[in-house]
């Protein structure tokens, strides 16, 4: 198990070779609910039965035009059919992506450009010509596509390998008879203070921004926290993959800090690059481990010119106040899950209502 674990680590090693591994060791646990998982990535998910959110991806349509006498006017035209779409109740600009991940892979090998065109059905395309020929006479539509970014196709390897690190680092934990031989010196102290492990992240900047996110590491370790980020694991090996790393520093540590500044929002609202993969990693992983995150910033930015639109309304800790004023309490209280105010038990006496007596009813 321990094994290939390491073999999902490495994102050099393909994914549709290890979901086969993968398939052959959930057989052998007899794990029924992640054997079903893996041979849906593997064969594909049929629509009408329901597919994952992370296989639903925003997209842009664009379309091939005709005019009236059968001439092309137009190749991938990018056109809005938003009010349409408010109209049906159904946002037209997202695409589904169920094939399997072995198909996915061959596509994105065979990739030139940074975007994919996916074919829209033929029967939503007459629906599309219909809303579009109204508005243009003498146009159709002949064609339409879903065109998506290849770093949004990408992601969907990327969340299935997250998953599968999740599962099997589970599954392991079940089989795993050596932890029964590990011994522990002063276990009560152990289990009452453990050391909390912290993988922060952020966008990298200039040299003077840089130089705060590893001083901040710094401190958090000087603190007894566990903490590390890019710079300090890209020196303890000599050819890091950084992908793994992410997912690595997402899904191994007890919590994750993310510093938020001007290039982070920008790359994270585009999903752009390795901060947009690692964006989307983090709002699904938040549905489900949300007291894993914390969001912060160096205080030097307006709120709103750092925080990504999906994270409005979530609370952001400016660090240049929790310095000045609160000698960083808050941000340890989160790193440890330790309330700063002490509210007092339920008391079992409960209080007596004082009655007003209504006076009979008289002239």
């Amino acid at each position: 198990m321990t094994e290939f674990l390491k073999k999902l680590y490495n994102t050099e090693n393909t994914l549709s070779l290890l979901l086969l591994e993968a398939k052959d060791i959930a057989e052998k646990n007899d794990d029924k609910d992640l054997l079903t998982y893996i041979e849906k990535e593997i064969e594909g998910y049929k629509i009408e039965d329901g597919i994952p959110e992370y296989r639903k991806v925003n997209a842009e349509i664009v379309c091939d035009i005709q005019d009236v006498y059968g001439q092309l006017v137009f190749k991938e035209k990018p056109i809005d059919f938003k009010i349409l779409s408010d109209k049906i109740g159904f946002d037209l600009d997202v695409a589904y992506l169920p094939d399997g991940i072995s198909f996915i892979e061959t596509s994105l090998k065979n990739l030139t450009q940074d975007t994919s065109i996916k074919p829209i059905p033929k029967e939503l395309v007459k629906m599309l010509d219909k809303t579009f020929h109204h508005n243009n006479r003498g146009l159709h539509l002949v064609s339409a596509y879903h065109k998506i970014p290849t770093a949004t196709i990408e992601y969907v390897l990327v969340k299935v390998r997250q998953d599968l690190i999740q599962s099997f680092q589970k599954l392991n934990r079940k089989t795993d008879t050596l932890s029964k031989s590990i011994i522990i010196e002063n276990q009560d102290s152990a289990i009452k203070n453990p050391i909390k492990s912290v993988f922060v992240t952020y966008a990298w900047n200039d040299d003077e921004f840089n130089s705060l996110v590893i001083s901040f590491v710094d401190f958090l370790r000087q603190n007894n926290f566990d903490a590390s980020m890019d710079r300090k694991k890209s020196q303890e090996e000599t050819a890091i993959n950084f992908n793994q790393m992410m997912v690595e520093g997402i899904s191994n540590n007890d919590k994750v800090i993310v510093i938020l500044s001007e290039k982070y929002k920008e790359r994270a609202d585009k999903f752009e690059g390795g901060v947009g993969t690692e964006f989307k990693i983090i709002l699904d992983d938040m549905k489900k481990n949300k007291n894993k995150y914390i969001f912060t910033s160096f205080g030097n930015s307006k709120r709103e010119d750092i925080t990504p639109f999906a994270l409005n309304g979530t609370d952001i800790l400016n660090l240049k106040e929790e310095q000045d004023k609160h000698k960083f309490n808050n941000l340890f209280s989160k790193l440890k899950e330790e309330n700063i105010l002490q509210f007092s038990d339920v008391s079992e006496n409960e209080v007596e209502i004082k009655k007003i007596e209504i006076k009979p009813f008289k002239l």
